[in-house]
């Protein structure tokens, strides 16, 4: 059985997303061996990428709790989102791989970094979903930078949608880079995840482990969206 990119897509807001690009396997050429959807599946043709909304009033509480809450479920609802859509490639005669919205994570050497199965951000600028912020974060026009990711890499061969070219964050602001508590971001693609996980995850005040700093988000000038201007 057949599949296009129009019913993947149907699939996969039907599954729970809010919004879903494909990308061809060809734009990850230059991604590290680790993190290359074709390292990991050498037969894959496309990557789907799908992103659910994340809940906007939780970075109106005082306390991190309630954004940690909605990071851990909304997590848990990415991964049987593409869980879903991997089998429903499957059952069309595809392979298709889905690679968790947080974890487990690899370490790459050669960056000195923890990444992830993939770079979920990468993947989703690469499906035409939105764009990179200097936060290094992916900033979508519909919700901002408040959206979480999943993927699925498949050997169905699909039509990719358009990289988005226009970038809101490429003129002169740098709030989230001047206003970062522990200075882990410099405006470059890697943010310095010591420096972030030292002082953003844990315990607090004798608390549980939660999410303790999310500025370099809240902050964001696009973090509720962005215009896309004409061509």
């Amino acid at each position: 059985m057949g599949v296009n990119a129009p019913t993947v897509k149907e699939k996969a807001m039907l599954f729970g997303c809010d919004l879903c690009g494909i990308a061809s396997i060809d734009r990850f050429q230059n991604m590290p061996p680790k993190s290359n959807p074709l390292a990991i599946l050498p037969k894959a043709k496309s990557v789907i990428v799908v992103a659910k909304k994340f809940l906007n009033s939780t970075t109106e509480s005082t306390s991190t709790i309630p954004y940690t809450i909605i990071r851990n479920w909304i997590s848990r609802e990415i991964d049987e989102i593409t869980i879903q859509l991997a089998y429903f490639l499957e059952e069309a005669n595809h392979l298709a791989i889905p690679t968790g919205a947080i974890e487990p994570c690899n370490y790459d050497s050669d960056l000195d970094k923890q990444t992830g199965f993939i770079s979920l951000k990468n993947a989703a600028h690469q499906a035409g979903l939105g764009v990179i912020g200097k936060n290094t974060l992916l900033i979508t026009p519909e919700y901002g930078n408040m959206v979480w990711l999943g993927a699925v890499i498949t050997s169905a061969d699909l039509e990719p949608d358009p990289i988005l070219e226009n970038n809101p964050c490429q003129g002169k602001c740098s709030i989230c880079i001047d206003r970062c508590p522990v200075g882990a971001l410099d405006g470059s693609l890697f943010i310095d995840q010591k420096k972030c996980k030292n002082f953003a995850f844990g315990e607090e005040d004798g608390g549980e482990w939660r999410i303790k700093c999310n500025k370099c988000r809240i902050l964001c000038p696009s973090s509720r969206g962005y215009k896309l201007m004409a061509a």
